[in-house]
């Protein structure tokens, strides 16, 4: 009985210390983006990710979910930005808009930063085909302007995986936030 008498004892003061520094704790409830489902009137599906962050300190944006395309169709959507600290001055809510009909993200609001933001985007299940890829094509994430026109960015990796209908980017250097795309590479 003794035994048990000193088990309980120490679980419960295991338990009691753990808890009390709860508060220094790197996860809280305020580190979740805060994630928008909404559908236009054609029944397009918009996804929203956006959470505050502080520009001297730095931060990220993790997301990890399925959305339906425009045929209904699941896609998986992978976002991880990581903004560096002392890449802009004050706070600011960042927002995320990842589109599975076009193979795009849109980002806001509209800054430049003094450290590129680290980008790491996935979309699996996606209908390549839709985006005009084929089975032996390249592809580049680029910043798209409003009139089109194209810019490469620095990144570790960008690639097609035609078997799984997967895009992706890892470390894709964002110097500002704007509309970024993934593009049929020329060959």
């Amino acid at each position: 009985m003794k035994f048990y008498s000193s088990l309980f004892l120490a679980l419960f003061t295991l338990i009691f210390f753990s808890c009390q520094n709860a508060e220094n704790s790197v996860v809280s409830a305020n580190d979740n983006p805060e994630v928008i489902y909404s559908q236009t009137n054609d029944s397009v599906n918009i996804l929203t990710i956006s959470k505050e962050i502080d520009g001297q300190i730095g931060g990220q944006i993790p997301f990890n979910s399925t959305i339906t395309d425009a045929q209904g169709k699941p896609v998986i959507v992978n976002i991880l930005l990581t903004i560096a600290p002392g890449s802009f001055v004050g706070k600011k809510v960042i927002s995320i808009n990842p589109d599975v009909n076009t193979g795009s993200v849109q980002f806001t609001p509209k800054m430049t930063f003094t450290k590129p933001a680290k980008f790491d985007l996935s979309f699996t299940g996606i209908n390549l085909k839709n985006l005009g890829f084929n089975s032996n094509s390249t592809v580049d994430f680029v910043y798209m302007s409003d009139d089109g026109k194209t810019e490469l960015i620095l990144k570790n990796e960008c690639k097609i995986k035609w078997d799984s209908q997967t895009l992706y980017t890892k470390k894709a250097e964002l110097p500002h936030f704007s509309r970024y795309v993934f593009i049929k590479k020329a060959q």
